[in-house]
């Protein structure tokens, strides 16, 4: 039976007053992952947050740490590359806000007036793509020349409106989009964005500027997060959660700091027990869960941060996509799943 599995990561440091450092939160686990699927034919989708490459790029002719950083992340996205995964442009823009911390070699980034897309000028908005895009580009092309950039996340799933975005994709090329966490809304200081009317764990359609509007023969395609529904609050989940932090196992990657995120709604979810899918939020509890998944199904996306993913969460995942592998006839391949409407 044919299933299809997109795995894909959010290449980002921690986007509040305390960034963590790449090596933490990047590279160390990145590494991990890719060790963790050396015996499968996963290609996996890595969205990079290319403004935070553009301010390194901006400064390490300054600072020697920056550029340190700089040579070391870019090294890591070519040998994605050359591994056969995908990277792609992932954009948040109040990086064009972020302080640096040179004794901590760290980046404070809790001025967020600037966190939606949105929130600028058409001018700035598209200085900021283009630049950011322009660079992860030349760098995916020094290992790959032919190399296109077809995908885009967007910085917090806000890819609304999408007339902000639709002629910059059709400029570079991007003909898939993978920013719709299907049946969730957000309205906060930070996210805001609305995905109700698009049916939870829907398959990938195409659409034309609206990306909550399925068309028939869309020129660009929606590939949806999928989400499961969990109760968080049971206590055989709260107390493996608590014993696995307690002993360093449950503990992510990552030692930075996000967004305080403050809610304008008091429901701002579709389902406040519906979670997105995930490799750091998957754990023993919920294997099962997601074992069932594919039970009815045959599309299934993880949306994962490396900083967030801990050693218990590899261990899970790896027995999960065993289970997969030997259950169905698993595609990895996002260019190999059929959009619905197309």
């Amino acid at each position: 039976m044919k299933k299809n599995i997109l795995i894909t990561f959010d290449y980002e440091l921690f986007l509040g007053h305390n960034s963590g450092s790449i090596k933490n939160c990047l590279i160390d686990p990145t590494n991990t992952y890719l060790e963790s699927i050396k015996n499968y034919d996963i290609k996996t989708i890595f969205f990079v947050d290319c403004t935070y490459l553009l301010k390194l790029k901006e400064l390490s002719a300054l600072n020697d740490k920056i550029d340190h950083d700089f040579q070391n992340i870019t090294s890591q996205i070519k040998s994605l590359i050359s591994k056969g995964h995908y990277v792609y442009p992932h954009i948040h823009t109040h990086w064009v806000d972020a302080k640096y911390d040179k004794e901590l070699n760290q980046w404070d980034l809790s001025n967020i007036e600037h966190y939606r897309f949105d929130s600028m000028s058409k001018k700035k908005r598209e200085k900021i793509f283009r630049q950011s895009c322009d660079l992860l580009l030349e760098i995916i092309q020094e290992s790959n020349k032919n190399y296109k950039m077809e995908g885009f996340r967007a910085g917090g799933w806000c890819i609304q409106p999408f007339t902000n975005f639709a002629y910059l994709f059709k400029e570079y090329g991007i003909i898939a989009d993978f920013s719709v966490l299907a049946g969730s809304k957000k309205n906060t200081n930070a996210l805001k964005f609305d995905f109700s009317s698009i049916k939870p764990n829907s398959s990938p359609y195409s659409f034309i500027d609206n990306e909550t509007l399925p068309i028939k023969f869309g020129e660009f395609a929606e590939f949806p997060i999928s989400s499961i529904r969990i109760n968080n609050n049971n206590i055989i989940n709260r107390i493996f959660n608590s014993i696995l932090y307690r002993i360093k196992y449950g503990k992510n990657f990552g030692d930075g700091r996000g967004v305080p995120f403050i809610n304008y709604e008091e429901d701002t979810s579709f389902d406040l027990k519906r979670e997105m899918i995930s490799i750091e939020l998957l754990n023993r509890y919920k294997l099962q869960r997601y074992k069932n998944f594919l039970l009815s199904k045959n599309y299934m996306q993880f949306i994962s941060h490396p900083k967030m993913i801990s050693a218990h969460n590899i261990y899970i995942f790896k027995k999960l996509i065993r289970f997969y592998t030997k259950k169905y006839d698993v595609n990895f391949d996002w260019k190999k799943i059929q959009v619905e409407n197309i």
